[in-house]
């Protein structure tokens, strides 16, 4: 009885301290952490304010911290804010979401361009009213550019939309 008494008493002592630990869960990217995080009522408008927190914010190849950033990286920060975790690279964040024609973009859809690699490399997101917000690599900034600009029009492959709002282990469609 005294056994079971402190087998008890330490598990109810131990799991505040496992419930603080900031250690993320092992899922596959991209996914949704908790209801919490990523609300029902979470709307495009939200990231797109999201994403506009950014601007101005250096451009470095590479780098995912909110001082420097890169395209995939601004991504990656800007869906994290709602519980939304994507994957490190514009190719790995290319394989996620349902693709969507041009006539039915909405503010928040991912972007992909070819830039460098004939694969994607490039991402930004839709702004509504012809307008992406992207970590531009010309420009070493977060900044909006017009989405029929020369440059990436040229570039563009296609659009994906990622679910928000849907309290899901993972969000993979194709």
């Amino acid at each position: 009885m005294v056994k079971s008494f402190f087998i008890v008493l330490s598990f109810l002592l131990c799991v505040p301290l496992f419930a603080q630990s900031k250690t993320p869960p092992t899922l596959k990217a991209p996914y949704i952490m908790t209801a919490e995080t990523a609300a029902s009522d979470l709307t495009m408008e939200q990231v797109l304010a999201k994403a506009e927190e950014y601007l101005g914010t250096a451009y470095k190849f590479g780098n995912d911290d909110t001082q420097r950033t890169d395209c995939s990286g601004f991504t990656q920060q800007v869906f994290s804010e709602f519980g939304i975790i994507l994957p490190r690279s514009a190719k790995e964040q290319s394989r996620y979401g349902k693709k969507i024609d041009l006539k039915d973009l909405q503010v928040g859809d991912l972007l992909f361009y070819r830039t460098y690699k004939k694969e994607p490399s490039h991402v930004a997101i839709y702004a509504g009213n012809g307008q992406i917000i992207h970590a531009s690599y010309r420009a070493k900034q977060v900044q909006y550019d017009a989405f029929d600009k020369r440059y990436y029009k040229q570039r563009f492959l296609y659009a994906k939309r990622i679910a928000l709002g849907e309290v899901t282990s993972q969000v993979r469609q194709n």
